[in-house]
């Protein structure tokens, strides 16, 4: 039998769980003192509920179950067999999707704004590659009920807070609205049934520069009156609210002047970090509906965070719209950024170790609990006293910021 995991999916020696654990820990403890609350959903979804979630290309990744028994036979025997009638059920992509269809079912029993937390695994059918795995963890925050901007606010503000404590260097938060992307690219000549392959390639620009989003454009066969005005804009290099006023009409004034809102609020809330506005950010999930915004890291590079607001998702199951908003921490990413580079986690609390030899059991839980009022203590067994220096190491290496020596 083969005794590695599978591709895409990891697993950990006791040193990094413990890391993870700790940080974990500490985004846990960052967004309950922030009044966000945890919830549980299950890893297994329905999976009409996952094709109908508009999750763009994630949709093609989606790990599907097959039916069992009779069911099953049913389906194998039609001529032709119908794919799509094998699987009932499939493990979820993200949390959004749970989170929504959690929300329709337990409405009655929540607050409204309901602040939730959930910290837990997704599962993705990826090309196994370095930063692509097929079971990760997401950390999410979302708000359900309120449409206020002071929601997107408080995301910014709370994801920021979390990514502070853990230390891992500068940071930035880019952040745009669909709204006015869409209303700005309609209104340059882009037919309005192409808003969305457009809108996949303007977010390319970081990546293949102005040239190569005109050159993809004409490709998609796109109109040149309309790639020369997006050209026009491009040129200014860095391009303000102010700039896209100038390409929108008047349905997206709402929308600039909450977005102006948002980033010159949650920028003056900030310490050391920018919140700056990123006409080309997109998000590839096809449920957002208004503001979207990602965390890209100064010093390791790349994306750590991102959400948006979801207004129309959660009404899929309940046939009304109920605003949302949610924004989400890539765990793993930060946890390779923090592993690889030794990045040193503060605790509010000192860890403590106990090394013992059997006789010694119950001398080891007294002074554990003498010691357990200003630290967390561990009991560490020490079966062979002659490997105590080995031991010893080992559980320094696990973080222990004290290690106590019991008849060793």
């Amino acid at each position: 039998m083969n005794i590695k995991p599978q591709k895409g999916m990891q697993e950990y020696l006791p040193e990094a769980a413990a890391l993870r654990d700790k940080l974990t820990a500490m985004i846990l403890e960052t967004y309950t003192s922030c009044g966000f609350t945890r919830i549980y959903t299950p890893a297994v979804e329905s999976a009409e509920n996952l094709d109908k979630s508009d999750g763009g290309d994630n949709l093609n990744l989606i790990f599907k179950i097959l039916k069992r028994g009779e069911k099953l036979t049913e389906a194998l025997d039609k001529t032709p067999v119908d794919e799509k009638e094998l699987c009932d059920l499939g493990l979820r992509y993200d949390l959004t999707l749970p989170l929504s269809r959690y929300y329709a079912n337990n409405r009655s029993s929540l607050p409204t704004p309901f602040k939730c937390i959930q910290i837990d695994k997704v599962y993705r059918a990826e090309r196994p590659q370095r930063g692509r795995l097929r079971e990760f963890v997401q950390c999410d925050i979302d708000i359900l009920g309120s449409d206020s901007i002071c929601s997107e606010i408080e995301l910014i503000s709370v994801t920021a807070k979390a990514l502070g404590r853990i230390g891992i260097g500068k940071f930035f938060i880019r952040v745009n609205d669909r709204r006015i992307l869409r209303d700005s690219l309609k209104t340059m000549g882009f037919p309005e049934d192409s808003l969305d392959t457009v809108s996949v390639t303007f977010d390319k620009l970081d990546k293949i520069g102005a040239d190569g989003v005109a050159a993809e454009l004409t490709e998609k066969g796109m109109p040149e009156t309309a790639i020369a005005a997006l050209r026009e804009l491009l040129e200014k290099g860095s391009i303000t609210l102010d700039d896209m006023e100038r390409y929108c009409s008047d349905e997206a004034k709402d929308a600039l002047s909450q977005l102006r809102t948002i980033i010159e609020t949650a920028d003056k809330l900030s310490t050391d970090y920018a919140v700056v506005y990123d006409p080309s950010l997109v998000r590839g999930q096809g449920y957002y509906t208004g503001t979207v915004f990602e965390v890209a890291s100064e010093e390791f590079g790349g994306t750590i965070a991102g959400g948006g607001r979801y207004d129309g998702l959660i009404g899929r199951f309940t046939g009304e719209n109920i605003p949302a908003v949610g924004f989400s921490i890539g765990f793993e990413r930060i946890f390779s950024i923090v592993s690889e580079n030794k990045v040193a986690l503060g605790d509010k609390r000192k860890k403590t170790a106990i090394l013992y030899k059997t006789e010694d059991i119950l001398a080891a839980i007294a002074k554990s609990a003498e010691l357990e009022p200003d630290s967390d203590v561990t009991l560490v067994l020490v079966p062979n006293p002659k490997k105590s220096d080995k031991i010893y190491t080992r559980t320094k290496n696990l973080g222990f910021n004290e290690i106590i020596k019991l008849g060793l």
